[in-house]
């Protein structure tokens, strides 16, 4: 029961999340953006400094939620009335399906603009440092601590 109670949550936190990082990344990469400069009138320099901010400030907010996730999941899976093995797939996906689908929406948004977008391209490489990072916090959670501390579960 308690392991239906875990994948229950873990879906409600994937399904919230999936609404709410459209925004939330949008306004993290926003000083990138804007660091790029207007889009027909920048150099191919501040193309790549304004991606380079945009996926740092994305990264640190999207992997704020793989911590989330990851510590939460640990926490559960400790427990002896759950199934691990179980929880630990739906929480990858919590993770995954998020910021892919975001992805997908932004590349699909940028195909009709005349011009590159920061934000666009600044996804691809959240996208990969957070799949990476999921693991990463799994098989070593203290690599979370530091920069991610201030998250619940975290620091527990």
């Amino acid at each position: 029961m308690k392991t239906l109670f875990t994948i229950g949550l873990l879906v409600v936190f994937g399904v919230i999340s999936n609404f709410l990082v459209v925004f939330i990344l949008n306004i993290a990469g926003l000083p990138g953006a804007f660091l790029a400069g207007r889009p027909g009138q920048r150099s191919r320099w501040q193309f790549i400094l304004g991606s380079t901010v945009s996926a740092i400030g994305q990264s640190y907010v999207y992997l704020a939620y793989t911590a989330f996730i990851v510590s939460w999941t640990a926490g559960a899976a400790g427990r002896d009335d759950v199934v691990a093995f179980i929880a630990w797939p739906v929480a990858f996906l919590a993770v995954f399906f998020p910021i892919w689908l975001n992805l997908g929406r932004a590349r699909a948004e940028a195909n009709v603009m005349q011009h590159a977008n920061v934000q666009t391209d600044a996804l691809h490489l959240t996208f990969l440092v957070s799949l990476l990072a999921f693991i990463v916090f799994a098989l070593l959670p203290v690599t979370m601590q530091p920069a991610w501390g201030w998250i619940p579960f975290v620091s527990e």
